[in-house]
């Protein structure tokens, strides 16, 4: 095969200089003993460079009458000439997979570190055989330029750097490299295949030593600049190139293959939609000892520089009785006892801690009140559970989930809550919290009627409201609203708060500051690959919304999603519920990005306040690495996941308006999942006073290979001449700590260096390195290629 590529646009961005005329890249392949022997000493004495393309030549590479030894090798890169990789075994590109060549090009770095040469960072393929992907394996290993044939100048403009053409030259050709030579000019550039002088090995690409000698003395005679081929970096950004030029292929049978045409979109940062509020910045968890713990506070503190705008946390069990012990799904603080005499005895210190870890680090709590202290169960035993992944889910519901025996015994608890908050932290910090009564109580979380939830709302919203008037109280966080269980309860709970009669009052209605709901995916194992349903966890939403739509006394007030996930069971690990075998690598990242922009879109399609969605997920201290559960980071290291929530909060401003070829819509995601042919591939768009962001993904459903996507957006009402553009990425080799510790063999017990790796590789990552990109009329392109399940965030500033 031999390359083409496709013409682009903006040459100052790929340019670091202008090409001068008269400029050649010289190349030799294969290690032929005389580019040794005869060839360096003679490229010395001319002052040129050259790249040496090395590789062991099977099947008599041994033979060093014909091949360059190592030390030989070696002695190239001392003289100050590039050595570059050429494959382990001279082998076709066409005829192994991805993984065969990495494992090539890895014999030549490999060898290239034991005799102390530098790693090759440019390529030439064995025979110009070439195919669609080695791109991908290129850049992924850190390779900057890539030769091929085809008998033609290189146009920096137009040829992609991976696919650079050359000629060859051979023992009858002269007349013809000659030609060659004089189209060095006007931008083009002029790159030389030779093999052995002569070559001992194959006779039919020698070049003769007195014809190889004709050819430098007629550069030097001519005032040409020679040069390897990674000396091309002084002219070309080879990162700029990638990102602006598609490569597509000539087979040598004629037959041209286009590339896949790239997904286009079209961004104005101009047209301003609303304003991107920060959303994404609630999390949450079922076990609140946790917060305090060793690798509950680093990430906390995690969690609290992701942004400039409060991070809010919600957590269960914050009133359950027991003696602060951590366990799966479960937590205590042993706030409220009674002594002999029935007397209440209240006891702050362990829910101190968790709430001292949050406030002293910025974040706001999510006040989750509940659940019932033991003394106050009307069914208090059992109430301790001892739950384990495998066992019956119900097992958890035990006496913390009753109702109270003394709904104004409960009322003081509440109120004397409030008051030690405000004392604690004072007034102004808890008027940013927000309060809410109970969690998911349609199901076993609640084990009263419907009628009792409601009269404990009232004592509850009512407590909370006298000790603190302005604080902020709300409900009820049902279970997905898609269910006619779950929308039928928060209908009562509604009509309840505009029209019931306050049974701790005796007034009607009941304060309600905002609304919750919870919304989940269903994951299923299907065959033989995870297929998540992120249309289920949207249709939860959607009826969320238009429940509340409904009501136009409620229609503005905030909802939080208290819990929106790709399903139900944080703790439930993916080593014992393949289900959700998501959690870890990039499947869950990139659908929480697609998930979030849909969120947003359903909230402009009801006209409602969307004010934030708790994802429910957090750590689980002290479990095995990587052990499946759904979570932020294991054993302190961060995993993909946190990463896209690193990438929202480099996003502020207002969003914008967004067309091109979107596959799926938020209705269509709704309705059927991402299912079809076609990935969704999408971008939400943000545009403050200096900067831009633009979030890009590639999900699907199914957790399948898939041929890595090209993305071209056109960028329209940029307020500058240029801007630094920083692409972040994370992908199996970036952002990706998961990937790392796969690579290190899964260790259980990674050593102190292994996990310093791991905590580095959990980081979110840039693409390459940052660059600045000239406008034209406010307009610039800016292309992608985004692997299966990746997520980029594109970032301009001006």
């Amino acid at each position: 095969m031999v390359f083409l590529g496709v013409a682009v646009r903006l040459p100052a961005q790929i340019l670091r200089q202008p090409i001068p005329d008269r400029l050649v890249v010289l190349t030799f392949d294969d290690g032929a003993v005389t580019h040794a022997d005869y060839v360096a000493p003679l490229l010395k004495k001319y002052g040129f460079g050259a790249t040496f393309f090395v590789c062991e030549f099977p099947p008599d590479f041994e033979d060093k009458t014909k091949y360059m030894s190592w030390a030989q090798i070696r002695q190239l890169s001392e003289m100050g000439f590039e050595v570059a990789n050429h494959t382990g075994r001279h082998t076709h590109v066409d005829e192994v997979d991805d993984a065969d060549f990495t494992r090539e090009l890895e014999t030549i770095e490999d060898r290239c570190a034991a005799n102390g040469i530098p790693r090759p960072v440019t390529f030439a393929y064995p025979a110009y055989a070439v195919r669609p992907g080695v791109d991908t394996t290129l850049r992924n290993k850190g390779y900057q330029f890539a030769r091929i044939g085809g008998s033609r100048p290189y146009d920096p403009l137009k040829d992609h750097p991976y696919l650079i053409p050359s000629y060859s030259t051979t023992g009858d050709n002269k007349d013809q490299i000659l030609g060659a030579l004089k189209e060095a000019r006007d931008g083009k550039i002029v790159v030389l295949t030779i093999h052995g002088v002569p070559d001992l090995a194959h006779d039919w690409v020698t070049t003769p030593p007195a014809l190889f000698e004709t050819y430098m003395e007629y550069l030097k005679d001519q005032n040409f600049t020679v040069i390897g081929l990674n000396d091309l970096q002084r002219y070309i950004d080879p990162e700029a190139a990638r990102r602006m030029i598609i490569p597509h292929f000539i087979l040598q049978n004629g037959q041209e293959v286009l590339p896949e045409k790239p997904v286009r979109f079209t961004v104005d940062l101009n047209k301003k939609k609303g304003p991107f509020d920060p959303v994404w910045a609630w999390f949450g968890y079922d076990e609140p000892n946790y917060t305090y713990m060793k690798d509950g506070r680093k990430l906390l503190s995690e969690l609290a520089e992701l942004s400039p705008a409060p991070v809010y946390i919600r957590t269960h069990s914050l009133l359950n009785s027991g003696d602060g012990r951590a366990a799966l799904k479960w937590g205590s603080t042993n706030v409220y006892t009674e002594d002999a005499a029935g007397k209440p005895v209240y006891t702050w210190t362990l829910l101190d801690s968790i709430v001292d870890t949050y406030v002293s680090r910025g974040l706001k709590p999510l006040m989750e009140i509940g659940f019932m202290p033991e003394a106050l169960s009307s069914q208090p035993e059992p109430y301790r559970h001892h739950w384990k992944p495998g066992d019956p889910y119900n097992d958890i519901y035990t006496g913390w989930a009753y109702p109270p025996k003394d709904y104004r015994k409960w009322a003081e608890l509440v109120y004397r809550w409030v008051r030690h908050s405000v004392e604690r932290y004072g007034q102004t910090e808890v008027e940013t919290w927000y309060w809410e009564l109970w969690n998911e109580p349609n199901i076993g979380y609640w084990k009263g009627t419907t009628e009792e939830y409601i009269k404990l709302y009232d004592f509850t919203s009512d407590a909370v409201k006298r000790a603190l008037p302005t604080a902020r109280i709300g409900g009820p966080h049902v279970t997905g609203p898609s269910w006619d269980v779950s929308a039928a309860f928060l209908r009562a709970f509604l009509d309840h708060c505009l029209h019931g009669e306050n049974a701790a009052t005796g007034k009607t209605g009941a304060p309600l500051d905002y609304i919750g709901f919870h919304a989940k995916g269903a994951p299923r194992w299907a065959s033989d690959h995870i297929r998540m349903n992120l249309g289920a966890q949207l249709r939860d939403i959607s009826g969320g919304f238009e429940i509340v739509g409904s009501y136009p006394e409620f229609r503005r007030l905030p909802i939080i999603i208290g819990e929106s996930d790709p399903e139900g069971c944080a703790a439930c690990p993916a080593s014992v519920y393949p289900n959700n075998d998501y959690r870890n690598g990039t499947l869950y990242p990139s659908y929480t990005a697609a998930a979030f922009a849909r969120k947003i879109d359903l909230a402009d399609h009801f006209g409602v306040h969307f004010k934030g969605a708790v994802t429910w997920a957090f750590e689980f201290e002290d479990q095995r690495w990587f052990d499946g559960f759904r979570d932020l980071a294991t054993n302190g290291v961060d995993k993909p996941v946190l990463n896209v929530f690193r990438m929202f909060g480099m996003m502020s401003g207002s969003r914008v308006d967004v067309v091109g070829d979107w596959a799926y819509d938020y209705q269509t995601i709704r309705d059927s999942s991402v299912r079809g042919a076609q990935p969704d591939i999408g971008i939400l768009a943000v545009k403050d006073d200096h900067s831009a962001a633009l979030l890009v993904w590639n999900y699907h459903d199914d957790d399948l290979p898939s041929p890595n996507r090209k993305v071209d957006i056109r960028l329209e009402g940029i307020p500058a001449g240029k801007a630094l553009l920083q692409h972040y990425r994370i992908d199996e080799q970036h952002s990706n700590a998961y990937s790392a510790w796969q690579k290190m063999g899964s260790p259980q017990h990674p050593a102190s260096r292994e996990v310093k790796a791991l905590e580095a590789a959990g980081k979110l990552a840039q693409l390459e390195a940052p660059v600045w990109i000239t406008t034209e009329d406010g307009k610039t392109s800016i292309r992608a290629e985004m692997p299966r399940h990746s997520v980029s965030l594109l970032k301009l500033t001006w």
